[in-house]
């Protein structure tokens, strides 16, 4: 049995590095998540100019406040696109994220009103132009980042080896966490 789960553990092994620069750490996951607040804002600013409710002007307004906020987020989702698909891929698969972030709100943000995200668009405003008052304000307008694969945070990772009483064979215990 100890040769069985060693065999699988060294098979695995050389594809460790490539998922890990894959799986989407904290600070790329909360960067996808403004930058899918800032995309669904954009997308409806644009849709909603036809029904009355145009906060374009308003919109506009955010991105030129919080362009410092906004680019770094831009940056650190560039340099997960870097990471995962190299630097040659990088840009095609930023530009592939970014576009399906669009489709994704071009019917629409699921449950609310053109005049629900003016209101959010205007309540962006008035923070101070900082990344983490934008992450605060997309938590609270429940925005959900759509990943392109796993988080990190959630992959299983192999965090050692436990013994059950009685046991003579080691138990594989998963963690959820990064690993050391």
């Amino acid at each position: 049995m100890r040769k069985l789960i060693a065999a699988a553990l060294a098979a695995t092994m050389p594809l460790a590095p490539a998922t890990a620069a894959t799986c989407w750490k904290q600070t790329a996951v909360e960067a996808a998540q403004i930058r899918d607040f800032e995309m669904m804002l954009m997308v409806s600013a644009l849709r909603c100019r036809a029904t009355g409710n145009d906060f374009l002007a308003s919109y506009n307004r955010l991105i030129r406040e919080k362009r410092d906020a906004l680019t770094q987020v831009n940056d650190e989702l560039r340099e997960h696109f870097r990471d995962a698909a190299g630097p040659v891929g990088a840009l095609s698969a930023y530009d592939n994220y970014v576009t399906g972030l669009a489709n994704v709100y071009g019917a629409g943000a699921d449950g609310l009103a053109c005049r629900d995200l003016q209101s959010i668009t205007d309540a962006a405003n008035a923070l101070p132009p900082t990344r983490s008052a934008l992450l605060e304000l997309s938590d609270a307008a429940g925005v959900s980042p759509h990943l392109s694969g796993a988080r990190c945070d959630m992959m299983v990772a192999v965090a050692g080896k436990v013994r059950k009483s009685g046991d003579q064979e080691p138990v594989w215990v998963a963690s959820r966490g990064p690993a050391d």
